[in-house]
């Protein structure tokens, strides 16, 4: 039994005349949303697409604190107003460890957008051996 015959996505069209069903002229019985081209439920499709625009926020921000952070130093070093090394490097880690969590959460995002792929495709995947096993049983109901 191939996984065509058990698709309930996959309808079989059978000829008036004989009643016979053919492999050949399968058709799909709806025009629903499709992953990499195999038909699924639409509650197993949820965007991700504003997580994602998120963690390029967080990582954007990083990179401007980044930059402002090197800015301060250079503004720092070469200003005529002297100003304390301590201060300067301690302004410095805190604005490298502010952009290191921003990114973090950046990254933090993008793993639980692509853990939540994961979790789909399992749903998918239970979904599809539960309706192969209900209905691979035979008709008195025991499995084969």
């Amino acid at each position: 039994m191939s996984a065509l015959d058990t698709d309930p996505a996959i309808m079989r069209t059978s000829d008036s005349v004989s009643g016979t069903t053919d492999p050949d002229k399968r058709t799909q019985v709806d025009a629903g949303p499709t992953i990499a081209g195999i038909s699924v439920r639409e509650e197993d499709i949820e965007p991700a697409k504003g997580i994602r625009s998120i963690a390029v926020i967080f990582r954007g921000m990083a990179i401007l604190i980044a930059l402002m952070m090197v800015l301060q130093i250079v503004f720092g070093l070469a200003s005529t107003i002297p100003i304390s090394i301590g201060v300067l490097l301690g302004d410095a880690v805190r604005l490298a460890i502010f952009a290191g969590l921003l990114w973090a959460g950046g990254d933090l995002a993008v793993l639980w957008v692509k853990s939540h792929h994961d979790l789909r495709a399992t749903r998918i995947l239970m979904a599809r051996v539960a309706y192969m096993v209900q209905h691979a049983a035979k008709p008195n109901g025991k499995a084969p």
